[in-house]
């Protein structure tokens, strides 16, 4: 594709588009590496694990974001993951004997 912008005239807007772009993929990859460490890091800790390896699921959270990370949290650590909800109720019986 080839787009042609001569006709504006306006290189200052063109710079700050320019500007907003990479900081903007800059602010994604951010996100991105942040959200993929901290589900590589639970993924390791968490021994029941579900589905795939801790760096499948960092390269999928690092691919996908916020929402590969939401996925895992709900596959793990939501009361949607029956592990957890035995786990939660023994425990709340137990403390409130």
């Amino acid at each position: 594709m080839n787009f042609n912008f001569s006709g504006l005239n306006m290189p200052g807007l063109m710079n700050l588009g320019m500007v907003l772009v990479v900081s903007s993929w800059i602010l994604f990859a951010i996100v991105h590496l942040t959200f993929a460490s901290a589900v590589f890091k639970d993924a390791q800790l968490n021994r029941n694990r579900l589905f795939v390896l801790p760096g499948v699921w960092y390269i999928a959270t690092l691919l996908g974001g916020v929402f590969v990370a939401a996925v895992y949290w709900i596959m793990h650590h939501s009361s949607l993951n029956t592990s957890n909800t035995k786990s939660q109720s023994d425990s709340d019986n137990s403390t409130i004997l």
